[in-house]
């Protein structure tokens, strides 16, 4: 290193000073947006510019998948809101926060992780790369560096699932359309097996010790691979149903499956699937998806959205879930979180941790009793679609932080104020859902079609209806989705169409019609100019009903006392490397607070 060139004293600032880094990066998002030359195929990159996110300490979204390390020192977590978090078991505390590339929509959200069995690799995938690139991609993460070692590309389809061989030289991958099983090689990520296709959507595969697969599909069916990935048996479950989680017991010689659609777990041999013995499923509210065993197989583990009191349960089967002649068996249900669990992992204490969808990632000892519990800290407003009120110019929202309707706030945006538990507001509006000249029906999200007076409007593949707001002069109306915000004319015309960084769970409109202001997955509330469908402003109120943040895209900001460190810039580095993320209190220059007053007057 005698002979390398000094660093120039601009490019050893641009690293050591993160907000000359920050403005540097914004120069170059301007004059990208404004080249005149369009970029080719193999040339599009993630957004260039800073995009300002919630950070709260818990991730903002779907918590959907975990997974551990062999030693059972971390736990890694991966959510809907496009970060990665790694937890230490042992007490809970976050240990880093690592974010993908994001794009537009549904980019960079994250639905399968693998931890590897030496701790040094984490596996990502979901919904990733389509942005940038002709197919998905998993990437493989150095967890000691910080930084992706490789992206495996060009995969068709999204990835479901994902699991390290426990050797660590493997990684299984399931996908979520047609593809079935593939199998990579580690570190280099080169393909060795693709199964034929399945024609339904695989959800899960785990390995045996000795290496043997086993692939959960809703076709009714579970594939079982030997160790040189042969499919040796598929088996059509004679019970029917949609096989979701799978696992192998700890000696290898038993499979757990859960069912999506029924209240049903399955233990099946490991040699030919055929059925050794169904649980007592006695008192189960819900269905049993995801399916564990205890690390010394004496304990069957079973959760999903069975629940009870308020809360999701996990089910501890003594004996391995074996039953006596009158089919009932020793079991105990312990609690877990508010929404359904989407996975359960046994760890090697003995104990069990746990993701689920409100988010919430948890751990339980050996006895049952809670590690550490890190829930939502954001607010909710699913289930709010007619409890968002606006004023005539959209200046004051007000709001449910939870489903219960119990805990309302208020915010007035031009005189940056916000009150918990308000009284009844004079002149706030309730959502408008139906008039004489606007009719729509099946915007509630039972799957159903939407139409508007009689007339189907196309959604997206996968795209289900939230929310619906109606102008009060009927000259448009706001349809809410599962990723965007749409607005149609009284025609029926689309007259745009926005991609949101969560489901729009609630929306109105300000009596004025200048404002289309919608309540997102995220937790923020934020406000797009009825004409243009552009983001003018948005509001993050803190689930402790205190503390506020608000930005607009111009990244001016206000917070109240103590909110600085909710909100942050992530700034993508390309579509091989992770995401820098820089909290707003490094950039006291950007808060204005006369910007968001100024906009009502």
């Amino acid at each position: 290193m005698e002979n390398a060139r000094p660093t120039p004293s601009w490019l050893r600032k641009f690293f050591r000073d993160p907000p000359f880094r920050l403005i540097i990066l914004i120069c170059v998002s301007f004059l990208c947006a404004f080249s005149l030359n369009p970029l080719r195929a193999d040339e599009r990159a993630p957004l260039s510019g800073p995009v300002l996110r919630v950070e709260s300490g818990m991730h903002a979204g779907l918590a959907r998948r975990i997974d551990t390390d062999a030693e059972g020192r971390y736990l890694v977590s991966v959510s809907d809101d496009k970060t990665l978090k790694i937890w230490s078991i042992a007490d809970g505390k976050l240990q880093s926060t690592l974010r993908v590339p994001i794009g537009q929509g549904n980019e960079g959200a994250l639905h399968a992780v693998a931890f590897s069995p030496d701790g040094r690799t984490v596996a990502v995938s979901g919904q990733t790369g389509p942005e940038w690139d002709d197919g998905y991609c998993i990437y493989l993460i150095d967890v000691q560096g910080g930084e992706i070692r490789r992206r495996i590309v060009n995969l068709p389809e999204a990835v479901t699932h994902l699991a390290f061989s426990p050797n660590g030289v493997f990684l299984a991958a399931v996908f979520g359309e047609r593809l079935g099983l593939q199998v990579f090689t580690i570190p280099d990520g080169g393909r060795i097996f693709a199964s034929e296709p399945y024609q339904v959507p695989a959800h899960w595969v785990d390995f045996a010790a000795d290496g043997r697969m086993v692939v959960s599909s809703y076709d009714g069916a579970v594939r079982l691979y030997d160790a040189n990935f042969h499919l040796t048996v598929a088996k059509q479950l004679a019970r029917g149903g949609k096989p979701h989680g799978v696992a192998f017991s700890p000696d290898g010689r038993k499979i757990a499956v859960g069912f999506r659609d029924r209240a049903t777990v399955a233990v099946l041999s490991a040699d030919d699937l055929t059925l050794s013995y169904l649980p007592d499923v006695s008192g189960v509210v819900g269905n049993l998806w995801v399916v564990g065993w205890s690390d010394d197989g004496a304990r069957l583990l079973g959760a999903g959205s069975h629940a009870g009191r308020g809360k999701s349960l996990i089910r501890w089967w003594s004996n391995g879930g074996t039953t006596d002649a009158n089919g009932r068996g020793e079991y105990l249900d312990l609690p877990a979180s508010n929404g359904n669990v989407m996975q359960i992992l046994p760890l090697k204490n003995g104990g069990v941790a746990y993701t689920a969808a409100d988010p919430a990632v948890g751990v339980l000892d050996k006895q049952g009793f809670a590690v550490f519990t890190k829930e939502r800290s954001i607010a909710n407003f699913q289930g709010g679609a007619r409890r968002l009120l606006v004023s005539e110019k959209g200046n004051v929202v007000e709001f449910d932080y939870d489903p219960s309707g119990s805990n309302r706030g208020r915010f007035s945006m031009d005189k940056l104020a916000l009150q918990a538990a308000p009284s009844p507001g004079a002149g706030l509006r309730d959502p408008l859902v139906g008039t004489n000249e606007i009719r729509v029906t099946g915007w509630w999200g039972d799957g159903t079609k939407v139409t508007y007076n009689g007339v189907e409007l196309p959604m997206s593949e996968k795209e289900v209806t939230c929310s619906l707001a109606i102008d009060a002069k009927n000259r448009f109306f706001a349809i809410g989705t599962s990723f965007s915000l749409r607005l149609y004319l009284n025609s029926g015309q689309l007259r745009w169409q926005v991609y949101t960084p969560g489901a729009v769970w609630a929306v109105n409109v300000s009596g004025n019609g200048q404002w289309v202001i919608a309540a997102l997955g995220d937790g923020t509330i934020r406000w797009y100019d009825a004409m243009r469908g552009e983001e003018s402003m948005a509001l993050f109120p803190s689930k402790d009903q205190q503390r506020w943040a608000v930005w607009s895209p111009r990244n001016f900001f206000a917070v109240s006392p103590g909110a600085a460190s909710l909100i942050g810039w992530h700034v993508n580095r390309g579509k091989g490397q992770l995401a820098e993320f820089y909290p707003v209190e490094q950039f006291p220059q950007y808060h204005k607070p006369e910007f968001f007053k100024a906009i009502f007057q």
